[in-house]
């Protein structure tokens, strides 16, 4: 128990002086956590929603080596369970500041959507891989027990911070399951599948939750992963899968369309253009400009010549638009270096605020002892703002990677 309580304590120290020192004044936007190398633990799936009042509140997870050979000996093995939960932390003055609230212990890969100001955070137990879902009432502070959607059954459901749909009285979650490859291949395997329920229903009882079928990545489809699904809005009402592809052009994603709430239109099934579809992303339809919005990693031809799958390149994210989900246009480079082996800003979940876009990063980057161990390994979550996104402008600095 005392190794446990020491961990914690110790994370909550970390964090403290990524808020008050902000420890490499260089690293763009604004830290909300920090991890040196030197703890061997990294962060990631960063998510953000916005309260009533205008608070903003976001989560992150944990990761480590797979052997956990990096792990700082001062953690310990208490530390297994950390890397299976989340933080959570408050922000009251737009982004600013923030305050590390509490922990929701074994629960990963999990994204915060918001119900009549009662939050909830959808993912996966950390433990056996099945899906499960907690709720707050007071702004993040306590969660409630976690409880268990659907068990893993031969198979093990994964998930991330993708944007969840409110339409017609129902919330819309993307997600996905793998079986385990003996071959040791990375996901070769996935199915995807969109859960939905009714707002006014009690979110945390499984019943209340239908699941669509389940949709192998087709083989006439390039590439690996048909993951990180994203439940989209399409112009025709109905609710459609996108999902992340790990091709080597990252410039095609998989879709497809349920037909019910239940059930998946077979003859929709396919890819569609996507700039950053190597990666993670979210995409949210935006009824004020009439397009579709996202932020991806770019995997710019320049950069390219490094001979990097698109899936590797992270050092470069993008704002994109499209009218009808197949044809995407870059309306700005918001972040970018060129150190694709080093930095990466990545992971990226996003929220229209008004006239802005407001989003958090697991974000790669120098630090003052000697930066990430790689792009992959991140060691900060990080808070950013896109002013007027409608009227937004690629940097004269950035111009040179969109040739």
């Amino acid at each position: 128990m005392k190794g446990v309580i020491y961990v914690f304590f110790s994370f909550v120290v970390l964090n403290a002086n990524a808020q008050r020192l902000q420890p490499y004044d260089k690293v763009p936007g604004i830290p909300i956590v920090h991890l040196p190398v030197t703890t061997g633990i990294y962060v990631g799936s960063p998510s953000i929603v916005i309260m009533s009042n205008g608070d903003y509140v976001v989560s992150h997870d944990f990761f480590e080596d797979p052997d956990g050979s990096r792990r700082s000996e001062l953690a310990g093995d208490s530390l297994i369970s950390r890397v299976m939960g989340q933080h959570i932390y408050l922000s009251k003055d737009k982004g600013r500041t923030w305050q590390f609230q509490t922990e929701v212990a074994y629960i990963h890969w999990a994204g915060l959507f918001v119900v009549e100001d009662i939050i909830y955070l959808s993912g996966i137990n950390g433990i056996d891989y099945s899906m499960v879902i907690t709720r707050s009432l007071d702004a993040g502070r306590t969660w409630e027990n976690l409880s268990i959607l659907r068990k893993k059954d031969g198979h093990y459901f994964h998930g991330s911070t993708t944007p969840v749909v409110y339409h017609n009285g129902r919330v819309y979650k993307g997600y996905d399951y793998h079986l385990p490859d003996p071959g040791g291949k990375w996901v070769p395997d996935n199915y995807s599948f969109i859960m939905s329920a009714s707002i006014g229903d009690d979110l945390m009882n499984p019943k209340s939750w239908t699941f669509s079928e389940a949709i192998k990545i087709p083989g006439f489809i390039e590439g690996r992963g048909w993951l990180e699904t994203n439940a989209v809005l399409g112009r025709d009402g109905a609710i459609k899968g996108v999902t992340r592809i790990a091709s080597d052009d990252g410039l095609h994603a998989g879709y497809y369309s349920l037909g019910t709430d239940s059930t998946i239109d077979v003859k929709s099934i396919g890819q569609i253009g996507f700039i950053g579809s190597a990666t993670k992303f979210n995409i949210s339809w935006d009824p004020q400009t009439q397009k579709y919005w996202s932020l991806a990693n770019y995997p710019s031809s320049v950069l390219r010549k490094l001979k990097k799958s698109a899936g590797g390149m992270r050092s470069i994210l993008a704002l994109t638009c499209s009218d009808d989900l197949n044809k995407w246009d870059i309306k700005a480079i918001v972040l970018a270096t060129e150190e694709v082996y080093q930095h990466g800003f990545q992971y990226v979940d996003w929220k229209f605020e008004g006239k802005n876009i407001i989003f958090v990063s697991r974000t790669a980057y120098d630090d003052e002892s000697g930066g990430a161990r790689n792009y992959h390994d991140s060691n900060y979550i990080t808070f950013h703002r896109i002013k007027n996104y409608k009227s937004a402008k690629t940097l004269k600095k950035f111009n040179y990677l969109l040739r």
